[in-house]
């Protein structure tokens, strides 16, 4: 689909919003998970001269990446997105650009943020938008990366859209997961690639990033009586192998090696 004609599917994140709705295991729950990711991950991040958000959407996360940057750089192929984001009124400088992950100009950029782009991307493009990102960057760059994830040894792919006010799923491969994002084959709907961690993190390694810290949240499992008495993400990522089955999302850190990608 050419750049200037690309929508999100998933306009004012409808879909998105009805999925929490439905599986949010306590009212607040899933805001304040994402918020204790972030604070842990801003523990790990020190002021950097460029930053870039990369598939920036409407600019809900830019506030936070402002804090440690002195220039950000927004991007999305979205125009509608894009525009949104314009309206952020942020205190530092902010240059947009409507482009997408592979696309992206300038830099060099010493922090870049990438939340929730690739699991909504054809797969034969993520490879190369990763290098992109390494190619963009400057030497000890770091790499944010959050996406929807899989447990371990069982990724896949499914197609989600609202209908009467509930959300509805459609498990399918890899083949139709292209489809949809690359022909809209589907109004309204929106393709999910649920990532094997561990896979993946192979593949953003092989692009010339090196793993510092991940943090799995958005845990929506039934815990029961355990939910009074501990924090359900602490209890998650304190154990290897409730990490390794357990969670929606997964922040990642990545640090950009010396080697050519």
């Amino acid at each position: 689909m050419p750049q200037h004609d690309y929508r999100y599917p998933d306009p004012g994140d409808r879909v998105t919003h009805s999925f929490i709705a439905r599986h949010e295991p306590f009212p607040g729950y899933w805001a304040a998970s994402e918020q204790r990711a972030l604070d842990l991950l801003g523990e790990r991040l020190t002021p950097a001269g460029r930053a870039l958000d990369a598939g920036c959407g409407d600019g809900r996360l830019l506030p936070w990446l402002a804090r440690f940057a002195g220039h950000i750089t927004a991007a999305d192929p979205d125009p509608a997105r894009l525009a949104s984001a314009r309206e952020a009124g942020l205190a530092v400088d902010v240059t947009f650009q409507q482009a997408a992950m592979a696309d992206i100009e300038g830099g060099p950029y010493d922090l870049v943020l990438c939340s929730h782009i690739v699991q909504h991307m054809p797969t034969g493009a993520v490879e190369p938008a990763l290098r992109h990102l390494h190619e963009i960057t400057a030497p000890d760059a770091l790499l944010v990366l959050a996406y929807s994830r899989a447990p371990v040894g069982h990724g896949g792919y499914v197609l989600e859209w609202r209908e009467d006010g509930e959300i509805r799923y459609e498990k399918v491969d890899r083949q139709r997961f292209d489809e949809a994002l690359t022909t809209g084959a589907r109004t309204g709907v929106l393709p999910v690639r649920l990532i094997d961690p561990e896979e993946f993190g192979k593949e953003v390694a092989a692009t010339g990033w090196s793993p510092v810290w991940e943090w799995t949240y958005h845990v929506l499992d039934d815990f029961g009586v355990l939910d009074s008495y501990a924090d359900r993400d602490d209890l998650v990522n304190g154990h290897p192998g409730l990490r390794h089955h357990l969670g929606r999302d997964i922040c990642t850190l990545w640090r950009r090696d010396g080697r050519r990608a």
